[in-house]
C-alpha cells in the first residue's frame, strides 16, 4: 500500500516512522515534509502546493491511503477533494472540521448533544466584549476560527480582556474579520488529551496523554503549540474513562449522526478534569494531537495501518481496539530562541549523530544548510523515550537531548513530572 501524508512537522514525521518500521506499506510520501524527514528517507511531491495538482500526482504515484496532519488543510476541503477522487482518507470532510475550525460551532454542537462543557458567551464586537459584566476571573476567551495556537488566553483582569479585544477587532492581529469571541468560565483541575479513531458510527481511543503547553517550567508563560507530552496520562483512571465514554463520546457519536456529519478521521478531545473527577470538554480537534501523537505512537502494539484503513472505511466495527505497551512514554520538544512569539531561524544543529538507541527523534521546524540542519521554525525537533517507570522514560529522554545543540536551544525541565 502507497501512504501519502500530508503536513511538515513532528506529528508527520512520528507517523510515517511508525508506519515504516512496521513495515506494511510498499511507499510512504510525506508533503511538504522538512529537511528532517527527507535525511530520514521519506519522499515529498517537490514542488506540488496547490490542492489540485496534489490529487492529481496521488493519482500518478497509486496512493491508496492519505492521512492529513494540518488542521487548516480539513477547513480548506482537502479530505472532500481525496475522497471525491476515490482515494481513501484519514480527515474529516470540510463540515465536520468545523468542529476544530469554528469554536462557537464546536460549543453549540457539545450544547446540542449535552456534553459538559463550561458556560460561555459569544461577542461579535469589541464593545460587547468590554461592556459584559464580570465580577469573578479568569475568563477564558477564544477567538472564533484558527488561529495558530494564538487564538486564546486566560484573561485574569478587565485590563487583559480589553487588550485581547484591541488585538482581534482594532489591531487586526488576526485578519480584518468580521470576527467572534466565545467567551467561557474558567474550569480548574486537571487536563487530559484524550484521542481516537472515529467513523462517525464507532470511537477507539488511542492511550492517554497530558500535553504541557505553556513554553516554560512550571506552566509558566505564553501557551505554545505544545511543549512535550507524557502517556498514559498520570490523571488518567478507568473510572474517568468510563464517565468520558458515557458522557462525552456516546453523546458526541449520537450527534454526529443526527448532524449528517461526514467524519472519519482522529477526534482529539481536550477535557478537564475537575475536583470530583467529573470531566468536561474544553475544546475538540479533528486530527492527530502535537506532540501527543509523538508521544503515544511509539507505545502502539499492532498494526497502525489498519487501524487507518478502517477509519478511512467505516469500518471500525470490524476490527479490535489498538493495544498499548505498558512502559511509559514521554515526549520532549526542543525548540528554537524566541519561541512562540518571534522564533529565531538559521541556527545549526549538532549532536544528531548521538542519537541512538531506544530513543526516538522526530524533526518538525529544520532546513538543510551545508550538508547539516538548522533551525528553521519555532518547535524544531522533539526527543523521547519508553520506560517502565516515568522517572526511566525522563532520564532516557532528558539525556539524549542534553547531547544536541544550538544557539538558544530552549526546552522544559519538567515533562512528565
Amino acid at each position: 500500500m502507497n501512504v501519502l501524508i500530508l503536513g511538515s512537522g513532528a506529528r508527520e514525521h512520528s507517523l510515517g516512522w511508525k508506519l515504516k518500521n512496521q513495515g506494511e506499506c510498499r511507499s510512504i510520501w510525506i508533503h511538504p515534509g522538512n529537511a528532517g524527514t527527507r535525511q530520514q528517507g521519506f519522499q515529498d511531491f517537490g514542488d506540488v502546493n496547490c490542492l489540485r495538482g496534489l490529487v492529481s500526482k496521488a493519482k500518478d504515484y497509486s496512493i491508496d491511503l492519505v492521512i492529513i496532519g494540518p488542521e487548516n488543510l480539513l477547513a480548506q476541503g482537502y479530505a472532500n477533494a481525496f475522497r471525491k477522487s476515490g482515494i481513501r482518507v484519514v480527515g474529516p470532510d470540510e463540515e465536520a472540521a468545523r468542529l476544530e475550525t469554528s469554536k462557537v460551532f464546536a460549543k453549540n454542537f457539545m450544547l446540542k448533544a449535552g456534553i459538559p462543557t463550561a458556560p460561555s458567551q459569544v461577542f461579535s464586537s469589541y464593545q460587547d466584549l468590554i461592556s459584559f459584566p464580570r465580577n469573578h476571573w479568569p475568563w477564558v476567551l477564544k477567538l472564533d476560527g484558527l488561529a495558530a495556537g494564538k487564538g486564546v488566553i486566560i484573561a485574569k483582569s478587565s485590563d487583559e480582556v480589553r487588550a485581547f479585544g484591541e488585538s482581534v477587532w482594532l489591531k487586526n492581529l488576526f485578519g480584518s474579520g468580521p470576527h467572534q469571541v466565545l467567551a467561557e468560565d474558567f474550569i480548574p483541575g486537571l487536563e487530559v488529551s484524550y484521542i481516537g479513531f472515529c467513523d462517525g458510527d464507532r470511537f477507539l481511543p488511542l492511550a492517554s496523554a497530558t500535553d504541557h503547553k505553556r513554553v516554560f517550567d512550571g506552566n509558566q508563560g505564553p501557551n505554545t503549540g505544545g511543549m512535550g507530552a507524557i502517556s498514559p496520562s498520570p490523571h488518567m483512571t478507568p473510572e474517568l474513562e468510563s464517565k468520558i465514554e458515557k458522557r462525552v463520546i456516546s453523546p458526541f457519536l449520537k450527534t454526529l449522526k443526527e448532524s449528517q456529519l461526514n467524519f472519519r478521521g482522529i477526534l482529539f478531545i481536550g477535557i478537564m478534569i475537575d475536583e470530583n473527577g467529573d470531566p468536561s470538554v474544553l475544546e475538540f480537534n479533528t486530527r492527530f494531537g502535537d506532540p501527543e501523537t509523538e508521544c503515544v505512537l511509539p507505545r502502539l502494539e499492532g498494526s497502525l495501518l489498519n487501524l487507518l484503513i478502517a477509519t478511512a472505511e467505516g469500518k471500525l466495527k470490524e476490527i479490535s481496539p489498538p493495544q498499548w505497551n505498558p512502559k511509559t512514554s514521554v515526549y520532549v520538544v526542543a525548540c528554537a530562541p524566541g519561541y512562540p512569539e518571534s522564533p529565531q531561524k538559521g541556527a545549526q544543529i549538532t549532536g544528531l549523530e548521538s542519537i541512538t538507541g531506544d530513543v526516538f527523534l522526530f524533526f518538525a521546524g529544520v532546513a538543510s544548510k551545508n550538508g547539516g540542519l538548522v533551525c528553521d521554525g519555532g518547535r524544531v525537533l522533539g526527543v523521547g523515550s519508553l520506560d517502565f517507570s516515568p522517572a526511566g522514560a525522563r532520564q532516557k529522554a532528558y539525556q539524549a537531548l542534553s547531547r544536541l545543540h544550538w544557539t538558544g536551544i530552549h526546552f522544559r525541565n519538567d515533562i512528565g513530572l
